[in-house]
């Protein structure tokens, strides 16, 4: 067997979404016929790149070296596409992309800011991904995140555009002894369990286990999933805590309550290609995402990729 480059996007799959149900889903092929042929994959490489487990698959350390050198091939046949696919036709298709919703709506309203010209979707959980989406020119502009202890570069192609800045929550069963706090310290927490979704590429959760580190504790962290309703089930019953976003829709037994000086932020970003097509609008499509964002909270089952 030879590797071929669907087998290098299969691997990178694999490791942004962190689960070989995701990864088959998001291929429309079974989870069984994946696991088959990322055995085949490991054969041919002569090792195991993944650790599996009950909370989803991790790269271990052949395959984080695989993964570094799949990514480049990878970007750099996209850079060749898109390189040859520009010689050949005018940018008449504006793609638009992001993790959760805002990506959505903002392509509603690209009609007011580039009349006349189609406008194609797509969403990603990995932030990462969006912006090598963008770096490899498969899309024009993304809507992504980070955390306010990481800066994006403004270095090489991409330019990017604070949308806004969001601090991160905590979500606790009702009666557990913070909850009667209006604003929880986090350093009150550090007794509780928690539940984390899985590593998204742009800093979660690093950032979240620097903040517990600077309010002089080591987390406790039992849980990894993906689901926002798995976590709040979680939280209800007790079992852990959770960092979410003042969106995260409570139901039975679970409350949401802010974290004192807020120790972690989430910032919302807008980015694309300097040289690209959508630069010389990009005042506009990030004052249209602003307004998005400032109307208040988003749709409770938005996946956004890292807090819930």
């Amino acid at each position: 067997m030879d590797l071929e480059l669907r087998h290098l996007r299969t691997l990178c799959l694999l490791a942004d979404t962190g689960s070989v149900t995701k990864a088959a889903a998001a291929l429309s092929t079974s989870q069984p016929a994946l696991t088959t042929q990322l055995q085949r994959i490991e054969r041919e490489v002569g090792g195991p790149l993944f650790h599996r487990g009950r909370s989803g698959v991790k790269p271990t350390e052949l395959g984080e070296f695989v993964l570094v050198r799949a990514r480049s091939v990878l970007l750099s046949m996209d850079d060749l596409v898109n390189d040859i696919t520009a010689r050949g036709a005018s940018p008449s298709t504006l793609r638009i992309g992001g993790v959760g919703s805002l990506a959505l709506e903002l392509s509603a309203r690209m009609s007011d800011v580039v009349p006349h010209v189609p406008v194609q979707v797509r969403t990603e959980y990995s932030p990462k991904l969006v912006t090598d989406l963008v770096r490899a020119g498969r899309l024009d502009a993304g809507t992504t995140i980070d955390y306010a202890d990481r800066d994006p570069s403004t270095d090489g192609p991409l330019a990017w555009a604070m949308l806004a800045v969001e601090p991160l929550h905590v979500a606790l069963w009702a009666d557990h002894p913070a909850a009667d706090s209006p604003v929880v310290r986090l350093a009150d927490l550090a007794d509780s369990p928690w539940a984390l979704t899985p590593p998204d590429g742009a800093g979660w959760p690093d950032c979240f286990y620097l903040a517990c580190q600077r309010a002089g504790f080591t987390p406790d962290v039992p849980f990894r999933l993906y689901e926002r309703s798995e976590i709040r089930d979680l939280v209800s019953d007790r079992r852990a805590i959770a960092p979410c976003q003042s969106d995260f829709e409570t139901g039975a037994n679970v409350v949401v309550r802010p974290l004192a000086g807020a120790p972690i932020q989430l910032r919302h970003l807008l980015v694309w290609r300097r040289d690209g097509a959508v630069h010389q609008y990009a005042d506009q499509i990030a004052r249209a995402a602003r307004r998005i964002l400032d109307r208040g909270p988003r749709d409770t089952t938005e996946p956004v990729g890292s807090p819930l």
